[in-house]
């Protein structure tokens, strides 16, 4: 029975170590995100895909000691790429899904069939690592010479009017 118990508190101490090998969001980042955006591009034809395009004002304290990785929105992770322009730094990540068209045979004789494939499964890549709202996301970075990943949490995102793109006109 004594046994049982401290094997029982061994497992609980040893669940509870184990917790903090988890990705830790940062709370004072060196560097401030403001006015995030995201916003959605559909192509005008099947073939064209989506896009989904996150983009935010990025003040960084000292750019050249801060490293960006990578961008966790939605179930996805894009990669950040900072971008200077005239009116200060961006963080721009995007998200591209292409839908290749197949031919699909359809034919009275079955036998003419035999070619086609069928749908091939959505993709289930890896546990998207952090339970997010929809209208958060969060950015890893290094820090100097840090070689450990830093994370932290970007909230407030809007997402602005989608944008479907023309097809070609039909002749």
């Amino acid at each position: 029975m004594r046994t049982s118990v401290y094997f029982g508190v061994l497992l609980t101490f040893l669940g509870l170590m184990s917790c903090s090998s988890q990705r830790k969001l940062e709370t004072d980042p060196p560097f401030t995100v403001e006015r995030p955006t995201v916003e959605y591009w559909v192509g005008g034809r099947e073939e064209s895909g989506t896009q989904m395009r996150f983009e935010a004002r990025w003040n960084p304290r000292n750019p050249s000691e801060i490293t960006l990785d990578s961008l966790y929105f939605r179930g996805r992770v894009m990669k950040a790429e900072p971008k200077e322009t005239e009116t200060g730094f961006l963080i721009t990540g995007t998200y591209i899904e292409n839908m290749p068209k197949t031919d699909i045979i359809m034919h009275a004789d079955p036998r003419q069939e035999v070619g086609n494939q069928p749908p091939k499964p959505l993709n289930k890549s890896k546990a998207f690592p952090f339970d997010l709202l929809p209208d958060e996301a969060v950015i890893s970075y290094l820090a100097g010479n840090a070689e450990k990943k830093q994370y932290y949490k970007i909230k407030g995102v809007v997402e602005k009017q989608g944008r479907i793109s023309p097809g070609r006109t039909k002749n």
